[in-house]
């Protein structure tokens, strides 16, 4: 089956309603999770976090829930599809393979201050019950009146990676990311700015005209201005921050 026929049928099968009333919960202590009947948990040694997973003995996912779980975006960008949505509150990070079964399924949740959760499985032809399972996971820190519509639309592809791809798309004319070329460089921007301020930055600058900071740089750089991208959303600027500061 061809690639984009795929995933035509993957936004078709997630728009269908699933009955999921005759899932099972399976209680890890520190979350909760829902699946369909027959998966059960099982257990790793893990030295700096907890670490264990669940399979059915077919498929099985990962799980890791601690100070220095891995976030997502070391997959191969060829063949996965990035997303970001709502996990019962909490903002999760996901990667999908463009053609089920070839590649990784993997979440990434910042749980609180310290602790991060990430899941994931490799090679698992169904995405829709993979994705069904991840939206269910509950943390003591969860809200579950949250908890938005997972659909296709929210995966895009990104050809270089996430992060780096947006910059590549809207900065690398302008910004490198650890020496000055026609614009500032980008660590030094990003690493004491929110994903706030600079979404005002991006879309509606006059609400940061009076920043000390901004007006700094610019007497500093000939009055250069950046350009707007009125369409970027959080979460891309999220993306492109934590490129960025962590790399």
């Amino acid at each position: 089956m061809r690639p984009h026929l795929i995933s035509i049928f993957l936004i078709l099968t997630l728009s269908c309603k699933t009955k999921t009333s005759d899932w099972q919960t399976l209680d890890f202590g520190a979350f909760k999770m829902k699946t369909p009947q027959g998966w059960a948990v099982f257990k790793e040694k893990g030295i700096d976090s907890y670490i264990g997973g669940l399979t059915n003995k077919k498929d099985s996912l990962w799980f890791d829930y601690g100070w220095y779980s891995q976030d997502i975006g070391d997959e191969d960008p060829k063949k996965h599809k990035f997303g970001q949505d709502t996990i019962n509150g909490l903002t999760a990070r996901i990667v999908i393979p463009i053609i089920p079964g070839d590649g990784y399924i993997r979440m990434y949740i910042p749980v609180n201050g310290d602790d991060k959760f990430s899941i994931s499985g490799h090679n698992i032809q169904s995405t829709d019950t993979i994705l069904k399972i991840f939206k269910s996971i509950v943390f003591k820190e969860s809200d579950t009146t949250i908890n938005t519509v997972l659909t296709m639309s929210k995966f895009k592809e990104y050809p270089y990676g996430t992060g780096k791809t947006l910059i590549m798309q809207k900065c690398a004319s302008c910004h490198a990311m650890n020496k000055i070329i026609e614009g500032p460089a980008l660590k030094d921007l990003m690493k004491n700015r929110t994903t706030d301020w600079l979404f005002k930055f991006f879309t509606k600058r006059e609400l940061v005209a009076n920043d000390s900071t901004h007006i700094k740089l610019k007497e500093e750089f000939n009055n250069y201005e950046c350009m707007t991208f009125p369409g970027i959303t959080k979460e891309e600027i999220e993306l492109i921050r934590d490129y960025i500061v962590y790399k």
